[in-house]
């Protein structure tokens, strides 16, 4: 990518999120938002997950007996942690004037089936989670980096979600 569609690239990033910013300031309600998506059991494992304008599958390993069309739901988890993790520092990055050349995460989970089987008392989420970033930015102020850091962990929506309790509701009904 040029450097030219770069500064295009982040001069729209950054009118976008001070145009957000400013509409939440002027109308604090339009700060709460619902995110939807829906899926539907197809075949053996495999789900078609419908979110906004966008369809995927969800699947499991084939050695789950599966067909491995797509990542599993946990894999979607991390997923969602690692992009995220990504998005919280571009738009924080934007925010504290820092230029970014590279950002990736790789995040892990740790799971034990016996939970998910109903093998044992065992909980069938994470047991752990861990992240890796590796940030490239040519941005000297130690200052700015710290502060960057501490906004991406205090506010990444996805790494809140599985640091802290979230209230679930829901239902099931039998339909004959």
């Amino acid at each position: 990518m040029s450097s030219t569609t770069t500064i295009n690239q982040n001069q729209k990033i950054e009118a976008a999120l001070a145009t957000l910013i400013t509409n939440i300031k002027d109308n604090p309600d339009a700060a709460n938002l619902t995110f939807e998506a829906s899926s539907t059991l197809e075949k053996g494992f495999q789900a078609q997950v419908n979110a906004r304008d966008f369809r995927f599958w969800a699947d499991e390993p084939e050695d789950f007996g599966g067909t491995n069309r797509g990542p599993n739901p946990i894999e979607y988890v991390l997923g969602a942690l690692a992009a995220c993790q990504e998005i919280a520092i571009k738009t924080h990055a934007s925010k504290l004037g820092i230029e970014l050349e590279s950002v990736e995460v790789k995040a892990e989970g740790d799971i034990d089936l016996h939970g998910f089987l109903n093998l044992s008392e065992e909980r069938p989420g994470f047991k752990g989670v861990s992240y890796h970033t590796t940030i490239q930015s040519k941005e000297e102020d130690t200052g700015k980096l710290r502060k960057l850091k501490e906004l991406v962990n205090k506010s990444c929506p996805v790494l809140d979600i599985i640091q802290n309790e979230t209230p679930v509701r829901g239902t099931t009904h039998f339909i004959n």
